[in-house]
């Protein structure tokens, strides 16, 4: 993988998250994020350090630049890059040669996208929303934020990278 494509890529996805997070307010309940790309899109031999630092960094980033609590978006991005080898485990073990598994590789298969797509956005977000929300919510309020925010966003992210972020990669 080329670190400047990457590079390009990563200001590319904070350029659209500060877009999103300044401008594109649709709903109170709905955040929309695509932060969590860059973890997503690091190669799958990517060591938890580096993933962890990414997340930290590119969610510290958006939090300084953008509107919300400091901190929020480095601590999920920073827990989903600790936990992204967890959920690429089970895929590279049954689905694919270690060789072969890369998001950003052909091969890799439709379903195991959407799978780690979903598993990533709830990663994010459960302590995202529960960090937000906490002790001013109520518990249904909490569950619909959840479901709807990961719904929305898993969408878009499969959208973005079907369209549009791959070539940067």
């Amino acid at each position: 993988m080329s670190w400047v494509k990457y590079i390009t890529g990563v200001v590319v996805i904070l350029i659209l998250q500060l877009l999103f997070s300044e401008f594109l307010n649709l709903w109170p309940m709905l955040y929309i994020v695509v932060i969590p790309l860059v973890i997503i899109l690091l190669p799958a031999d990517t060591s938890t350090y580096l993933l962890m630092a990414a997340g930290f960094g590119v969610g510290l980033l958006t939090d300084a630049l953008a509107d919300g609590i400091l901190g929020l978006n480095a601590a999920c991005g920073t827990l989903l890059g600790a936990v992204k080898p967890m959920i690429i485990r089970p895929m590279r073990k049954y689905n694919m040669q270690s060789e072969e598994f890369d998001i950003n590789n052909g091969a890799f298969r439709q379903e195991n996208l959407i799978i780690l797509l979903v598993v990533s956005y709830l990663v994010f977000f459960v302590p995202y929303v529960l960090i937000d929300g906490s002790g001013a919510s109520a518990f249904v309020y909490i569950v619909l934020r959840i479901l709807i925010n990961v719904a929305v966003n898993v969408v878009l992210a499969y959208l973005l990278l079907k369209l549009w972020i791959r070539r940067f990669f």
